[in-house]
């Protein structure tokens, strides 16, 4: 026997773009007729999918507010019959909002604001927008007449019922604003969010939807954008229907040739109905509720207009059927989006997300902005090898039905490679390079520059009177061979009017082990916040899972810059320190905020084996990379902008702020030195 009451909601991503305003208002209008060809009575849009995500100081300028509210009254007419919530910015009592519209059956009939705004990491949302108090609910006068209820509201529809918004930071909390609304009544929740990628943070959402779902015996509605913003955050595109702890409906993500996903569902609301009141301590809840100890209620905004459908709701499943311990991202929905055929498994899923992830920022950064080409010095070592592999996997994601051989031609089409030799380089590099461009398909050239380095030494030791060598001058003589390649390969990307991609890896930025104007050139640096530890596994993974034999030249190397002559047989590790415990060390560093002490505490039961047990090894390490990561922020303030797809980053725009100026924790430094002899002499 069918429930009397069930409901067509559906949730959409969309890729958008800063101050687009056609095309913005093209794309939701097109969300908005297959929603209403399926017949769907309630449809949920991004959060500030009018204007687009990440505008900055944009927001401050009366075009965006306005051409935002104009973009929303020109949505109106589409929605006869329909409920849908978008998301814009609104400036009320002299202040700006992170603000939802809810526009039911052609006419916008309220607003509910954000009361958590994301601030931290690389959000910096208490720039522009104030948050909006719970409870509070106001008159907002409309830019072009009239006023609509503005605040934390609880909608009621004809033929759907009660509904009502968190928007995106909201859900996160421990004290959500959604279950003081699911206690008022509200059996759907709409989240409106613009969560940026993170490795692993879809499995995390997915987690989240099943909880609230469950706990607030509500059906939850998730969406999130899509694409790259061509700043430095890439959106998944996140889609996700929950109904009482269960994902009843997921979108696919990482989507390079669609610019819209839209997941519908049919919900039994009777069955939530029922749930409450067969749950004493939900009772008890809503008595509390009503007694005012919560706080203030939502105010009820009753929508005018009859959204009833013929509708026949999903059977709820079996109880044996719902899995008790799901992996961690149950769904692989997107991974055959990617054309990849052979078996995945979830070991698969960090490394594939990584590649997708990067890969659409690249896309999208350089199809936003009009690129065509990219140029890349490609050393053999895996840096640059990662970021042409990426590059290769960009054009194959664009472009799904292209055969081996026209992918092989896109690419030399879109990608140009340089390896440029000195007297240091050797044929291995030289060798592996050249494979994996051969490979790959990219225009693949080559030059000796040598007589290049040896006239910038001469001329630079005519100016200041001394014959420049590699005993007093070490530094020096490495970072002349850097620049001029990366003087030589923006030549070659401006020749072909081509963007160049910079190499660098997160780990040498910590430590500052990179050439500010060579290996650092580039407009975009794409792995910039990927670890050197990371870069590795990426790399064997990516040899399998893409059959890239070409890969193994670069493997099978040790990391080396290449600038030493080679009888000193330069390695990065034996300049720096073994990468796995460096990227640990930047983490505890960074992610942990711990001083040197309670790294060496926190690290040293783990890595004693690795140092025969000698904490005064680990603890010189310990000291470098503090003195080094400090030294180096001046680089980091300089770098190219870089795609957030990792758990921390540090960029100090976005990501890790810290001083370019300081002392480097010498009393804490003290400190460590002083307990590891405690522990020698003990």
């Amino acid at each position: 026997m069918l429930s009397p009451r069930a409901a067509r909601v559906a949730a959409a991503s969309i890729n958008q773009t800063v101050g687009d305003w056609d095309g913005n208002l093209a794309r939701i209008l097109e969300v908005i007729h297959a929603a209403r060809d399926q017949q769907v009575q309630l449809l949920v849009l991004p959060e500030m999918c009018l204007p687009g995500y990440s505008l900055g100081d944009r927001l401050t300028r009366r075009g965006t507010l306005s051409r935002s509210w104009d973009m929303l009254r020109r949505i109106e007419p589409h929605t006869a019959g329909l409920a849908v919530c978008v998301g814009l910015p609104v400036e009320h009592g002299g202040v700006l909002y992170n603000a939802i519209a809810v526009i039911c059956d052609r006419q916008t009939v309220g607003l509910v604001c954000k009361e958590y705004l994301a601030t931290g990491d690389v959000q910096y949302e208490n720039r522009w927008f104030q948050s909006w108090p719970h409870g509070r609910v106001d008159d907002f006068r409309c830019p072009d007449g009239g006023t609509v209820p503005m605040g934390t509201i609880v909608f009621e529809a004809t033929g759907l019922g009660r509904f009502a918004i968190e928007v995106c930071e909201d859900g996160w909390k421990g004290i959500r604003p959604g279950s003081t609304y699911t206690l008022a009544g509200a059996e759907i929740v709409c989240n409106p969010s613009a969560s940026w990628f993170v490795i692993g943070k879809h499995a995390q959402r997915r987690r989240m939807v099943e909880q609230i779902s469950q706990e607030d015996h509500c059906c939850y509605l998730y969406t999130s954008l899509l694409g790259c913003d061509s700043t430095r955050l890439v959106f998944d595109g996140s889609v996700l229907i929950g109904v009482d702890g269960v994902i009843q409906g997921e979108g696919r993500r990482l989507m390079f040739h669609e610019e819209w996903e839209l997941v519908t569902e049919i919900i039994d609301l009777e069955r939530l109905r029922l749930a409450r009141m067969e749950e004493g301590s939900w009772r008890e809840q809503v008595a509390a509720f009503e007694r005012g100890d919560h706080g203030p209620q939502p105010t009820r905004v009753m929508l005018e207009g009859d959204l009833s459908r013929d509708l026949a709701p999903r059977a709820a499943p079996a109880y044996w059927a719902v899995p008790l311990h799901p992996p961690a991202d149950a769904s692989l929905t997107w991974l055959t989006e990617t054309g990849l055929t052979g078996e995945h498994t979830p070991a698969d899923i960090p490394h594939l997300e990584l590649e997708l992830a990067i890969a659409l920022g690249l896309h999208d950064y350089t199809r936003k902005s009009g690129i065509r080409s990219l140029t890349i010095a490609l050393s053999g070592g895996r840096d640059s090898a990662m970021v042409a592999v990426l590059v290769r996997q960009m054009v194959r994601y664009a472009n799904p039905g292209l055969s081996a051989d026209e992918l092989h031609a896109e690419v030399g089409r879109r990608l140009i490679t340089a390896y440029m030799a000195t007297a240091n380089s050797g044929l291995i590099t030289e060798n592996a390079a050249a494979g994996l461009a051969s490979e790959l398909g990219s225009k693949h050239l080559y030059s000796e520059i040598q007589a290049a380095v040896d006239e910038h030494t001469r001329l630079a030791g005519e100016m200041v009177g001394t014959e420049l060598n590699w005993t007093d001058h070490d530094i020096p003589m490495q970072n002349v061979q850097a620049r001029l390649r990366g003087s030589l390969i923006w030549y070659i990307a401006n020749l072909h009017n081509s963007l160049l991609l910079a190499t660098s890896n997160k780990s040498e930025a910590a430590v500052g082990y990179t050439t500010m104007d060579g290996d650092t050139s580039g407009g975009i640096s794409p792995i910039a916040d990927v670890p050197k530890s990371l870069v590795s596994l990426w790399l064997r993974w990516a040899r399998r899972f893409h059959e890239l034999d070409s890969l193994d030249a670069v493997i099978v190397q040790q990391p080396t810059a290449e600038l030493r002559p080679k009888e000193q047989e330069q390695t990065d590790e034996a300049d720096l320190m073994p990468f796995v415990v460096l990227d640990r060390l930047m983490f505890q560093f960074v992610q942990c905020a711990q001083d040197p002490l309670e790294m060496f505490q926190a690290l040293w039961p783990e890595l004693s084996d690795r140092y025969g047990g000698d904490p005064r090894a680990f603890a010189a390490h310990v000291e470098k990379f503090v003195k080094l990561f400090c030294r180096a922020q001046w680089k980091r303030e300089r770098f190219a902008i870089s795609f957030r797809v990792t758990a921390f980053d540090l960029d100090p725009k976005t990501g890790f702020r810290f001083p370019p100026v300081q002392a480097p924790f010498t009393a804490e430094l003290a400190d460590l030195r002083a307990y590891v002899e405690t522990l020698v002499t003990s």
